[in-house]
């Protein structure tokens, strides 16, 4: 993937799915009437193990993001519990990029209905994430203005909160639809499948996670360093995708820190500080677009303080656009320097056994 075309998250999947008339219907799977609303993976497994093979690392990657979903299956419905939906929401952005890392190691039969299904969920909750986002940057604002500022900025307010309710109502009826309850209990399923042995079927042994670990990391960090020729001088869409990337390779790291050597750590550091960085420009830029509209939508009807605390926000926003674009470098040079490259080369080539033992021995 070219920088000039990088990564962007998925677009919305088109029409909503039919909730079930009947409650009691939408907790049922089609096949197993009994199912429960939230099905059971059982005991946690182990850490990944250099000996686990590309399917057994998977899973048990995934293993906890699933776990964190459905441990709040129903806080997500509550609007009064923003933070929850923020941890669902990242636990499907990490599972999704697990099914990415390890995606050899599973028949495509398998994850592509997971995919597609994490994928339209993910998009009905970015929808409802982005815009508590919004709200909490106008409050944060407002609660520093002169009181007169304060009340006039209240009709930006309620236009985003009147978004959010509508995105919140979507996602409702999708976590109340057929398709989403045949999600989780297909997640719970290939969690707890047996894995397939390959000498049974004549087949090659699966390498182990050990010798796939330092080609998976370095095949994400050149998807990052692509970037270093057009940093400087990218526009907004590039610099989200740079973001996406940081992120998959964070997340590659992360999965399989049980087995690096000393040094993904500190590399997960300087992509968070990456991370942030391109978050929080991101979050200027759809914080610009979205008063932007709402001043062309509402300009006739506001009155001229509402008008000039809209404007006065906007302001405030576009500065804060400026500096971060301004200082991205500050950002990314650790991440794309010669020593980032030779402590994540130290982490993924180093023996990983002795190092997994002394993790092992401290848990």
């Amino acid at each position: 993937m070219s920088p000039g075309s990088a990564g962007t998250e998925p677009q919305p999947a088109g029409a909503e799915d039919e909730p079930a008339a009947d409650p009691q219907v939408a907790r049922r799977d089609g096949d197993e009437a009994t199912a429960p609303r939230l099905p059971s993976l059982g005991k946690q497994p182990g850490p990944i193990l250099p000996s686990d093979s590309l399917a057994l690392a998977g899973r048990k990657a995934m293993w906890v993001q699933v776990d964190r979903m459905l441990a709040r299956e129903e806080a997500i419905r509550d609007p009064a519990q923003a933070d929850a939906l923020k941890r669902y929401r990242v636990a499907t952005r990490r599972l999704r990029a697990a099914l990415r890392v390890f995606r050899d190691a599973y028949p495509k039969r398998e994850t592509k209905p997971i995919r597609s299904g994490l994928s339209d969920l993910a998009d009905a909750l970015g929808a409802v994430r982005d815009l508590d986002v919004r709200l909490e940057e106008v409050d944060r604002w407002a609660a520093e203005q002169p009181e007169a500022i304060r009340a006039g900025v209240e009709p930006l307010r309620d236009s985003l909160a009147s978004r959010r309710r509508a995105a919140a109502s979507t996602l409702a009826r999708k976590l109340d639809a057929r398709s989403h309850h045949r999600l989780m209990v297909g997640l719970t399923r290939f969690m707890t499948a047996l894995e397939r042995d390959p000498a049974a079927t004549g087949g090659p042994p699966d390498r182990s996670i050990r010798d796939r670990a330092a080609s998976s990391i370095w095949t994400a960090y050149e998807l990052v360093h692509a970037y270093a020729p057009v940093v400087r001088s990218a526009d907004l869409p590039t610099l989200h995708g740079l973001r996406i990337e940081a992120k998959r390779l964070r997340y590659t790291i992360e999965f399989l820190g049980d087995i690096l050597a000393p040094g993904g750590e500190w590399a997960i550091e300087r992509l968070v500080a990456l991370q942030d960085h391109l978050g929080a420009l991101n979050d200027a830029t759809l914080a610009v677009g979205a008063v932007r509209t709402f001043l062309a939508d509402r300009h006739a009807t506001l009155t001229t303080v509402e008008r000039a605390a809209a404007v006065a926000y906007l302001g405030d926003r576009e500065r804060e656009l400026a500096r971060l674009r301004r200082s991205v470098n500050s950002a990314w040079r650790p991440v794309v320097g010669v020593t980032f490259a030779r402590k994540l080369a130290h982490a993924v080539v180093s023996p990983p056994d002795a190092r997994h033992a002394a993790s092992s021995t401290g848990r």
